[in-house]
């Protein structure tokens, strides 16, 4: 089951992405949402590979309002033959991959008394995931000569958190992976970063605030959220979604195997 919304017309000054398919895993909201109506809005034909189909067809709906075209794919990146029903459809509607964005992630936030259930869940969503959307797309970038992918890492990627043991090590293999990819793809001129935030104000960080009875002016000025960061705030998805742009656009041609910090100073703190 799929839901597609489409408009011939783009609003964007830039047009970075006009004639492109892109594809981005649980984009239905956060730092998802805010990528797809951003390369939507710079002419791209969006793939929302989300989970939940009810958010992926909002998104799709909102993206068709602002001009743009978007297609809503509900998609578990934790089943391989939903991925690969997901990227079926995408070339059977849109004809071609330019772009995959791997941010489809879950917060399981535990030390070393982690269930192997709980590593189980997490390892197939936020490490297996990613490789297998790249798994059944990039034979797509070959055929056509180039493609750009685009994974989520983290500040976690990089350094320890309390009880952060599940999570950071899934970040970590990330960013190993993205090394990796773009080692054995740059023959087949297919470009692989990662962009690793710090704190988003996303809806398991609102969460998480307001679980110590703190909103957005004050989470900003706390030392777990956005005071630990030299910009001194949490971040707003869509400037992590600018990055991810950048990233996956010919502006970044000569950048590849990078883990871009977009961490308003936080891992340099």
């Amino acid at each position: 089951m799929s839901t597609a919304a489409t408009s011939n017309s783009n609003t964007s000054a830039r047009q970075r992405f006009a004639g492109k398919v892109a594809i981005i895993t649980g984009g239905g909201q956060g730092i998802g949402r805010a990528t797809c109506e951003a390369f939507a809005a710079e002419g791209a034909a969006v793939v929302i590979a989300e989970r939940n189909a009810q958010t992926a067809a909002e998104v799709a709906r909102a993206i068709a309002a602002a001009g743009g075209q978007a297609l809503a794919l509900p998609t578990d990146v934790a089943d391989e033959r939903s991925i690969e029903r997901m990227v079926a459809a995408a070339i059977e509607k849109l004809g071609r991959i330019d772009v995959l964005v791997n941010n489809a992630a879950v917060f399981i936030l535990r030390g070393i008394e982690a269930t192997v259930e709980e590593w189980q869940q997490i390892l197939a969503v936020n490490v297996i995931g990613p490789a297998l959307c790249a798994k059944h797309v990039v034979p797509h970038m070959k055929k056509q000569g180039a493609g750009a992918i685009v994974n989520l890492g983290s500040i976690s990627s990089f350094i320890a958190q309390p009880e952060f043991v599940t999570y950071n090590a899934t970040k970590g293999a990330i960013a190993q992976m993205t090394r990796c990819m773009a080692l054995d793809l740059a023959a087949h001129h297919i470009r692989v970063n990662a962009v690793c935030p710090g704190t988003i104000w996303t809806a398991i960080v609102e969460q998480r605030a307001a679980e110590r009875g703190l909103d957005r002016a004050a989470a900003d000025k706390h030392p777990e959220f956005g005071a630990s960061h030299m910009i001194e705030r949490c971040a707003d998805p869509v400037e992590i979604a600018r990055a991810i742009l950048f990233l996956a656009s010919d502006d970044a041609s000569f950048v590849t195997a990078e883990c871009l910090m977009v961490d308003g100073g936080y891992v340099a703190r």
